[in-house]
């Protein structure tokens, strides 16, 4: 079997990979990342400070509904005190009043303490909103650069990839399979040549056994690397 045409393949795929791998890297889509990031923080963090809020508030009705249902409870000791003799029945009315009071005035701070934290949000979630405007604006800007330098790089892929579906008409079935099936595993190149005088894959330079040797013996064979699984082949 003649190996030019997947090894042609090969070389051409390695291009556009290549081309790939440059648009990974660039400094665009690293700023693009980088806005993105920006942004979904602070959106995120908008969205925990409306929530956090909106429990305050919803816990401000439930104290308040309380502090009224307790003061209601006082307006019915009102002239109680007053009519008894017996000291311990008046103390008895005295303690429980003053457990009310006790409670109302607990409810009460507890209420300034999540009105003072209510104003904290306000204040945290202006700035915040400020930044997600700056953050979106960022990205707005990070992606039109992106959208301009893939732009750019769409014609050179665009050749490539004619340039592979031309090739690929040469390759048989089972051979562009096999390559595939390698290249998505990151195997690559998937096709090597077999170092038949040192015995040895042509890639990970690792021994082949017997076995492997043996189905490796003139132009045209090929076999699998039982090291790294790519393609062997005899040139």
């Amino acid at each position: 079997m003649k190996f030019d045409a997947i090894l042609e393949y090969q070389r051409v795929d390695q291009e556009l990979i290549n081309l790939e791998n440059e648009a990974t890297s660039s400094k665009e889509i690293a700023a693009l990342y980088s806005a993105k990031k920006t942004l979904d923080t602070a959106t995120g963090t908008i969205g925990k400070l409306s929530q956090e809020a909106s429990e305050i508030l919803a816990n401000q009705a439930k104290i308040q509904e309380k502090i009224t249902a307790l003061k209601a409870k006082l307006d019915e000791f009102d002239g109680i005190v007053d009519g008894i003799e017996a000291v311990s029945e008046a103390d008895y009315y005295l303690k429980q009043i003053d457990a009310i009071v006790s409670e109302i005035v607990a409810l009460e701070k507890e209420s300034s303490k999540d009105m003072s934290r209510v104003d904290g949000i306000t204040n945290e979630y202006k700035k915040t909103w400020e930044a997600g405007i700056k953050a979106s604006d960022g990205y707005k800007q990070a992606k039109l650069a992106y959208d301009k330098y893939m732009a750019s790089m769409q014609p050179k892929a665009l050749e490539i990839k004619a340039r592979l579906n031309e090739l690929r008409k040469d390759v048989p079935d089972p051979i562009f399979n096999a390559y595939k099936t390698l290249r998505d595993g990151k195997k690559l190149p998937a096709f090597v040549e077999y170092d038949a005088e040192k015995k040895v894959c042509g890639r990970c330079r690792m021994d082949v056994p017997n076995d492997t040797a043996g189905k490796l013996r003139q132009s045209g064979d090929y076999a699998e690397c039982p090291n790294c699984r790519r393609i062997l082949y005899m040139p």
